[in-house]
């Protein structure tokens, strides 16, 4: 039987961690690469779910994280593909997670998907993030 690619199912050593440790462009490259092999497969559209807080021991490189989301805000528009990123709730501070809701236009809450009325602008959000942390230090919500 041939393989037909439908179904993938990425461990984190070929995702997030592909270099190690968390790198925001390459990941960002992998997720282009992998909406456009998609098409290239000949599917109509690729459907992406991603657990990204399995890939994090600790949330030290937070700010890493909120710009990763809201720089997927850049990629993500040039597909029609789906796109969901996932969190459990559990492993993220208060702020962490208002953070991660507000880098998303659209969220699914109660399992319906909603225009976000938190959504703040890449560039807005990421000038907010660093006032608070500065550039190299640790997150703070």
């Amino acid at each position: 039987m041939a393989l037909t690619r439908q179904l993938e199912v990425a461990p984190l050593e070929s995702t997030y961690l592909k270099t190690g440790l968390f790198n925001l462009d390459a990941m960002l490259i992998l997720i282009q690469d992998a909406l456009k092999a998609g098409t290239e497969l000949g599917f109509q559209l690729t459907r992406m779910i991603a657990h990204a807080e399995t890939a994090v021991d600790d949330w030290e490189s937070g700010n890493t994280w909120v710009e990763y989301e809201m720089r997927l805000n850049e990629v993500l528009p040039n597909f029609d593909d789906s796109v969901i990123c996932a969190y459990d709730i559990n492993l993220l501070t208060t702020s962490l997670a208002v953070d991660f809701l507000r880098t998303h236009p659209m969220v699914v809450i109660g399992g319906v998907l909603v225009e976000n009325s938190f959504f703040t602008s890449p560039q807005d959000f990421i000038r907010e993030v660093q006032s608070r942390t500065g550039p190299s230090r640790s997150y703070r919500g």
